[in-house]
């Protein structure tokens, strides 16, 4: 686990959880512990939705891929 609380989510169980995500995550951005940055390469691809954020506290980005069926979508570090 990282200093933000960052945990890999291979796949969302359903869309109520990934809208919960969205919400956690933006919080942490509206408290300034973390920032959207720009997608420099995509993870699944064209047609699926995909955000990054870094970890201000400690420079880490992680990418948000949404879900489109049947890929359940992702959150992980950028390797």
């Amino acid at each position: 686990m990282n200093k933000c609380n960052w945990e890999v989510i291979d796949e969302f169980l359903s869309p109520q959880e990934y809208e919960r995500f969205v919400a956690w995550i933006t919080d942490q951005v509206s408290a300034g512990m973390v920032e959207q940055v720009p997608v420099q390469e995509s993870y699944a691809g064209p047609g699926f939705e995909e955000k990054w954020f870094r970890c201000i506290v400690e420079s880490e980005t992680w990418r948000l891929v949404s879900p489109q069926v049947p890929f359940r979508g992702y959150w992980g570090p950028i390797e």
